[in-house]
């Protein structure tokens, strides 16, 4: 290896070219620019320094959404582009070159741009510029591109335009901080006059620059050094110039969105104004978001701005004209630095605002809610001693403040970033060091200037505008009063030095109380003190005791004077070493002659004797009032309050002291406590820090000295009330209280003040509820949280109110309402009102316990997903019925027989989507066959489960589908019964049902035979009969009834549910009585067809129901037939016929009134079985109508033959009359006294003159018609004086006619064969009627002694019981319960084992509570069918005191004769009916079962052992206990309590529940019985007592 060749080439250096990142470092010089409008402050310097006066700055978004001249939401626009116009020169070559390329600065002096960066500032919004020129140049950059400028897409007045597309899309900048900035960026500025901001085509903000062309020479004292300490600047002139800014802001660019309202957010916020922000971090904030304490304020006042905004400010410029004669050395570094020469020549200017300027623009910002364009952090209108303060312009504002209230623009040097300017770089350092002596001396002669106009002005006032000069000489003190600057503190400490050392004069002008002295004529005691520090060759002088006694004595002090003075005193005596004899004489002295004017009152020493301590300053304001005796807070501020007794003997000024003069003696109304709230509020808080310390006799003084005047401000008018007046925030409920205002509360102690003083926490009840039932303004967490503390009682009455407000305004019962959740918004439900609902809160755990529910029941959930209109809501829901709720909440509520009927359930019916009621839905699709619906594949076995849906329909509800929607056509019909036959669901009680139901489709024959359509009548299964060979189709059954077949399987369903193979006598008879004219018809008018279905009835009819045999007896069902006339004149046996009614027709017994009265009546058909029929339907006989008129003439007295005849009668007639039972005799016939003349004779007559007359409604007119017929009769009887006589013919009367003649006495009806009986018993001997086999001797013994007990009231006996007659309205036919074979076997078994039982049903009297409670034990529990308890039927046993009570017994009444009538219950009390009964239970079950339903009540007995049955037969049947299940009849309580009083029904039939109650303990009728119903009724009477119906009865008073 060349180790010499390796070592020269390490030695030789490698040269490479440096290249610069053009980019990054515009990059990194624009990060360290400051301020966040970065770009338009140095394209607004740009365009100055090219001579524009105009200034164009537009906000381009995607759309043009503003190019309608309406301004959107500023925070919702988004912006893609910014354009930056302006008129200045034309663009150059040079231009452009310098343009492209960084640091190339403008060589110019007397442009500002010295760094060549400011136009790069683009590249932090953009990343391809576009600048658009008047010439066309070929350049292209990599960093822009310029193009030429078309005149069709600007004004042609712009000479510039740049386009920069933003590098994201951003909101639109703060308009309203973007144009302060602006109108900063503008005052020091040599061209620009005008500026403007667009949203693309609308205009949002105008701003104009005027500054005064004519301006006035300010002299310059030849004490004052006009050139630099460097020699470098010489200051020629100086001017005053007057400028003005106007600014405008169109439309609504305040009020398009509260958010882009700009108030002082950052300053409030805390931050730095100098801070370097990113612009990209200003604009990603809420456009102009200001803090949320004011945003509330900062709308209200936009309303009043919709028409746009102006602002305007007048201020001086202070112009002086420097002269600069650089040495070459401070050349050569400056044009080295800067790249140019520095200026010959330059203005350095300063802008002061005016006192008058000054406090308007504080005064807009304060009640303007937006504050002032021209304050804030980037304001031009600085703050005296106070944040914002002015700063350093180069061309435009930096970050480097002067230290003083004045801005000032001069050719400094700044660092890069321009955030200060350059103070440590050799010959910059030094230029910019003289430049602020510029800025001193020019500081100094605007100074000298404004205080020369006080000065000047001063001798002509009057005392009272002293004050405002002073004001004003104050205001330009403290204008130039220095405090360190920022950043950089050497600024203001080298201005303010330069300020003082300009001038070689001790002549400084200073304010003092004869006006503007120089301060080496002014005292120490006389000026207005201030924190402006003078150097030592300025100060003021010092002064002795006797000058400021003397002073004090010759003038009144001003206010600063005195106070001055007061500190002076406070200290200084004590320094000089003063006895305690001299210092008092001395302070005795100065408060003798000491007085000044503060807060415009004169203020004597003299007459103080108090002041106030630092504990009440702390609190209180600095207009407050105080009392004449205590020296005014101004005057001693600063002194120690604990040495102010010792130097001036005054006391602490106590609360007491001080509210007893404001109540008497207030200055004005702004101080007044009773008129003015704030301060009546500011008062109340001071009191409220001294509370603590007040023992209770002050406090007490405190309360007197406020109680009866208003004191306390309330939030509403009247705004002032005495404290018993006002009320604290939570008893307003209703937001019409006089409420004290929020504020006062915030301070410690206050409430307890409030309350001592009287104000109240709550108001009475009844107020309370007046304005909870009118008022509006409340909602129910605030009635709640009150209601939580009140009294019990006042909750639950006002719980009770409906006066809870919902969403709607509407008003509600707490119960009605829903908690305000979103879920139950969404299903529209009444929400209670309330601004916020949490469930865990204290105040709606309240409202759910005391009733509002907190989610809707499932009921309630039900029922919308079922009927709400909106479906949406519908199937919100029914998902809140399967959501995770149902698991907790609803799963134990849900019970599927309660919603059978809801359509809530989303399923298929009919091969359509719908909603489907529960009942009538199934996972099983089978049952679609019969309507119902069935659930979509979609849904799962989880909420099939929840929702408990059932494979298929329940027998009820199938009995609803085939009631309410049978099949229409038999095709229908034969699928669905041969499905249900398939399916057997019904049990066989179940098919008895179905039997009455109309589900048979039946054809009905067309009325038009040509027809083809057919129609079909819908029947019941017991309307029709299985067709079968047995009746043709000629067959007359087919004309009456409905003949069906559907198929083997279909038509077993059928006979299961009641269809009968053939027609019975029920079936006929009914189709008889719904028409019995039409069923003669389809006899073919055929008599003898007609009997036949006539004579079926007779046979079978007494197995028919009571009801039936009414139907019957009112129905024209009875064939009559009626003699008529053929056409000759002669008479036929049968010629018409007729259908009547039982009332009607006559059954023929007398063939001789037939034969007289035949032609006007209608005979019964001539058959045995047909006339019985007749008469069980109380058809009454021919002979019961005919009445006899008897004449007889030529009496016979003492005839032996009617002596004769009386005697046989008297001696036989008993024997003929033991034959007949009771109901065959007339009334009192049967026991007729035939030996007592008084009631029966005989009596012969020569000539008897009988005639017979027809006494029959129903007869017709015929040609015997209702006349008397005259007869031939040898005997008859007469009722004549309340006697019996018997007339016979003499001389020979026939037997035949004496025994029909007491027939017709004794009988209502008789027959042929009573009359021959009678007649041979009368015509034979005694002992003839011995032997024949009567047990005559027996016979006539009863008779007699059946007479002994008629005279002594006793019923009589045949020696075996007599026979019962039956009730009128009986049933013909109609057996007795004790008949029944089943029932007689029955009881008779009871009746065997009970009689093994001699001790059943016993009760001793000692044990009559337990037996009592046994019964109530038993009938307290729900009833069933399968109770085994001894039931009340009439039994062989028990006591001595055993009855034939017909009234209570359950064998009247089979178990197996009652069906329930489910549609018809009364409550729990069941109601039943005899079965087979057609006709319904009378309405009257409602009333009597109420009655039932409300003893049981009485009686504390469950009422599903109570029962109403209607059964037809017995109206004397009141009830009877069959198994501890009460049995009441119906029929018993229409025929007794229906039309009476209530209370009477009430009464009654409490006793008849207690002796039913009673056979739960005994079966009997007897003592024991008897015993215990007396102990039941005794005991139960006070709950009877107090019944309404019962007290009203007895006219009692009501509860």
């Amino acid at each position: 290896m060349n180790i010499s060749r390796l070592s020269s080439a390490m030695c030789e250096p490698e040269i490479k070219a440096v290249e610069v990142n053009q980019r990054d470092l515009v990059d990194k010089v624009l990060a360290r620019y400051p301020e966040e409008f970065t770009v338009f402050r140095e394209l607004l310097q740009n365009a100055d320094d090219a001579g524009a006066e105009n200034f164009e700055i537009v906000f381009e978004s995607q759309h043009g959404c503003a190019s309608n001249g309406m301004i959107p939401g500023l925070n919702s626009t988004q912006i893609s582009k910014w354009l930056v116009k302006n008129d200045g020169a034309q663009f150059q070559s040079d231009d452009w070159e310098r343009l492209t390329k960084i640091a190339k600065g403008n060589p110019d002096e007397r442009k500002i741009g010295a760094f060549g960066v400011g136009f790069f500032s683009v590249f932090s919004v953009t990343d391809k510029p576009i600048l658009f020129v008047k010439k066309e140049h070929n350049y292209d950059r990599d960093i822009f591109v310029k193009k030429e400028l078309n005149c069709d897409r600007n004004k042609p007045e712009w000479t510039v335009v740049i386009e920069m597309e933003l590098k994201q899309e951003s909101p639109v900048p703060r308009i309203f901080e973007l144009t302060r900035y602006l109108v900063t960026s503008v005052t020091f500025l040599a061209h620009i006059q005008s500026v403007r901001i667009f949203l693309d085509g609308t205009e949002l903000s105008y701003l104009t620059k005027t500054r005064n062309e004519a301006s006035q020479l300010i002299p310059i004292s030849k004490h004052m050094g006009r050139k630099s300490c460097g020699g470098t600047m010489n200051i020629d002139s100086v001017e005053l110039i007057s400028q003005e800014v106007n600014v405008i802001f169109f439309n609504d660019t305040f009020v398009g969105d509260p958010k882009t309202l700009v108030a002082r957010a950052e300053a409030e916020e805390g931050g730095n104004p100098t801070k370097s922000k990113s612009f990209f971090s200003t604009m990603s904030k809420a456009n102009g978001r200001v803090a949320a304490s004011k945003m509330a304020t900062t709308a209200s006042k936009a309303a009043s701005l919709k028409s746009g905004a102006q602002f305007s400010a007048n201020y001086s410029i202070y112009s002086a004209k420097v002269s600069v004669s650089a040495k070459s050395n401070m050349e050569k570094g400056l044009d080295s630095a800067m790249k140019k020469k520095p200026p010959k020549d330059f203005p350095f200017e300063m802008a002061f605002f005016g006192k008058d300027e000054h406090d308007k623009q504080a005064q807009e910002e304060d009640i303007s809610g937006f504050g002032s364009v021209f304050r804030g952090p980037q304001g031009l209108c600085p703050r005296l001693e106070a944040e914002h303060p002015a700063r350093i312009f180069i061309g435009q504002s930096t970050a480097q403040t002067t230290g003083m209230a004045c801005h000032m623009s001069g050719r400094f040097i700044p660092t890069v970033e321009r955030g200060s300017i350059d103070l440590a770089n050799g010959y910059v350092s030094k230029w910019n060091e003289e430049l602020l002596y510029v800025a001193g001396f020019l500081a100094r002669v605007a100074y000298e200037s404004e205080m020369s106009k006080v000065k000047d002005t001063w001798p002509t006032l009057e005392k009272s505008d002293a004050e405002k000069l002073k004001a004003l000489a104050l205001y330009t003190m403290k204008s130039f009063v220095f405090h360190p600057s920022t950043p950089d503190p050497k600024v203001s400490q080298m201005i303010k030095d330069a300020f003082y050392t300009c001038s070689t004069s001790d002549k400084f002008p200073f304010i003092s109380d004869q006006g503007i002295q120089y301060t080496k004529d002014i005292l120490e005691l006389r000026p207005i003190l201030m924190s402006m520090t003078l150097p030592e060759n300025l100060r003021i002088g010092p002064y002795s005791f006797k000058d400021v006694v003397k002073e004090l004595g010759s003038r009144w002090l001003s206010e600063a004077e005195m106070t001055a003075c007061l500190r002076w005193w406070s200290t200084s005596p004590r320094s000089q070493d003063l006895t305690d004899e001299q210092h008092e004489k001395w302070r005795n002295e100065l408060l003798r002659v000491g007085k000044t004017y503060s807060g415009g009152k004169e203020v004597k020493l003299s007459s103080i004797s108090k002041f106030i301590d630092s504990r009440m300053l702390s609190v209180r304001r600095f207009d407050d009032p105080f009392p004449d005796d205590t020296i005014p807070p101004t005057l001693i501020q600063g002194l120690n309050h604990f040495t102010i007794p010792d130097a001036f003997g005054w006391q602490e000024m106590s609360i007491i002291h001080w509210l007893r003069h404001l109540r008497s003696n207030p200055p004005d109304t702004a101080h007044d406590i009773t008129k003015t709230g704030s301060f009546a509020q500011h008062v109340l808080m001071v009191l409220s820090n001294f509370w603590h310390s007040l023992d209770d006799n002050g406090r007490s003084e405190v309360r007197k000295i406020l109680e009866d005047i208003t004191c306390i401000p309330i939030s509403s008018a009247p705004y002032m009330v005495r404290p018993q007046e006002a009320y604290f925030s939570e008893a307003d409920v209703f937001r019409d209280l006089p409420v004290v205002r929020q504020e006062l509360l915030s301070y410690p102690y206050t409430e307890q003040v409030l309350q001592y003083l009287g104000v109240q926490k709550r108001c009475d009840i009844e107020t309370f509820i007046h304005k909870a039932m009118n008022g509006v303004r409340w909602n129910a967490i605030d009635l709640a949280r009150y209601l939580i503390t009140s009294a019990q009682e006042h909750v639950t009455r006002v719980m009770d109110l409906k006066i809870f407000p919902c969403d709607g305004g509407e008003r509600h019962h707490i119960s009605e309402l829903f908690a305000s959740v979103d879920s139950n918004r969404t299903l529209k439900l009444p929400v209670i009102n309330c601004e916020y609902w949490e469930p865990n809160t204290q105040e709606a755990l309240f409202l759910i316990r005391n009733g509002l529910r907190e989610y809707p029941t499932i009921e309630q959930l039900i029922n919308i997903a079922s009927f709400n209109d909106d479906s949406a809501i519908r199937h919100a829901a029914f998902g809140l019925i399967c959501g995770p709720n149902h698991e907790s909440f609803f799963e134990k509520q849900f019970d599927p027989s309660k919603f059978a009927t809801y359509p809530f359930i989303p399923g298929v019916r009919d091969g359509r989507p719908c909603q489907i009621p529960h009942s009538e839905v199934f996972s099983d699709s089978n049952w679609q066959v019969l309507g119902f619906g069935h659930l979509t594949n979609q849904f799962n076995k989880k909420n099939i489960a929840k929702l408990k849906i059932r494979d298929r329909p329940t027998t009820e509800k199938l009995f609803q589908v085939l009631e309410s929607n049978p099949p229409k056509d038999p095709g229908t019909a034969e699928r669905w019964f041969k499905f249900l036959a398939e399916k057997g669901v019904f049990s066989a009680g179940e098919l008895e049902r179905i039997a009455d139901l109309k589900i048979v489709p039946v054809e009905v024959p067309s009325e038009q035979p040509q027809s083809s359509k057919v129609s079909y009548v819908i029947v019941s299964p017991r309307e029709c009969f299985l067709k079968s060979e047995s009746y043709p189709e000629e067959h007359f059954y087919q004309r009456l009834f409905k003949f069906v077949d559907f198929g083997r399987s279909a038509n077993a369903f059928l006979k299961a549910c009641g269809v009968k193979e053939r027609p019975e006598c029920i079936d006929v008879l009914k189709v008889l009585l719904d028409c019995p004219k039409k069923f003669l018809e389809l006899s073919e008018h055929d008599p003898e067809r007609y009997l036949a279905e006539l004579r079926l009835i007779a046979v079978g009819h007494k197995s028919l129901p009571r009801k039936i045999h009414e139907q019957m007896r009112t129905a024209s069902i009875f064939l009559g037939y009626r003699r008529g006339k053929s056409r000759d004149g002669h008479s036929h046996e049968v010629d018409e016929f007729e259908l009547r009614k039982a009332e009607e027709v006559l059954v023929a017994d007398d063939m001789e009134s037939r034969r007289t009265f035949g032609d006007c009546i209608f005979i019964a058909p001539q058959e045995e079985l047909l006339e019985k029929f007749y008469s069980e339907m109380k058809v009454k006989s021919l002979s019961s109508c005919i009445k006899y008129t008897v004449e007889p003439n030529k009496e016979q007295l003492n005839a032996p033959s009617a002596l004769a005849l009386r005697h046989a009668i008297i001696q036989k007639i008993p024997i003929f009359l033991h034959e007949f039972d009771e109901p065959r005799f007339r009334d009192g016939m049967r026991l007729l006294r035939w030996h007592d003349e008084n009631q029966f004779f005989v009596r012969a007559c020569g000539r008897l003159d009988v005639t017979k007359r027809l006494d029959f409604p129903g007869a017709t007119t015929g040609p015997q018609g209702q006349k008397a017929h005259p007869t031939e009769l040898s005997a008859e009887t007469q009722y004549r004086d309340d006697v019996h006589v018997l007339w016979i013919k003499e001389p020979n009367a026939d037997s035949y006619d004496i025994a029909a003649a007491l027939c017709r006495l004794l009988f209502s009806t008789y027959k042929k064969n009573d009359v021959l009986s009678l007649m041979t018993i009368l015509d034979t001997d005694i002992n003839i009627l011995k032997r024949r086999g009567y047990d005559v001797d027996r016979i006539l013994s009863e008779y007699r002694e059946n007479l002994e007990k008629a005279e002594h009231g006793e019923s009589p006996s045949n020696g075996t019981p007599p026979v019962q007659a039956p009730p009128q309205d009986a049933c013909p036919g109609s057996e007795p319960a004790s008949d029944k074979p089943e029932a007689v076997s029955t009881f008779a078994k009871l009746l065997h084992k009970f009689r093994k039982d001699p001790k059943l049903g016993e009760i001793k009297l000692s044990e009559i509570e337990n037996s009592i409670e046994k019964v109530k034990n038993i009938m307290g529990k729900e009833g069933g069918d399968n109770d085994t308890h001894i039931s009340n039927q009439e039994r062989v046993g028990g006591g001595k005191k055993q009855k034939n009570v017909g009234y209570c017994d359950e064998k009247k009444v089979a178990k197996t004769d009652l069906e329930e009538c489910v549609g018809q219950h009364v409550g729990h009390v069941k109601v039943w009916k005899r079965r087979g009964t057609l006709l319904d239970v009378p309405k009257e079950r409602e009333a009597f079962g109420n009655i039932i339903s409300d003893l049981a009540k009485v009686f504390s007995i469950n009422q599903t052992r109570c029962h109403v049955f209607f059964h037809g037969e017995d109206s004397n049947l009141m009830g009877f206990n069959r198994n501890d299940q009460i049995f009441f009849g119906l029929e018993h309580y229409m025929q007794n309590h229906k039309d009476g009083p209530p209370g009477k029904a009430y009464i009654d039939w409490y006793y008849i529940m207690a002796h039913e109650m009673a056979h739960v303990h005994t079966p009997y009728h007897d003592e024991h019985h008897e015993l215990l119903v007396q102990a039941l009724a005794t005991k139960y009477l006070t709950e009877l007592h107090s019944l309404p119906a019962v007290r009203e009865l007895f006219k009692c008073a009501s509860y």
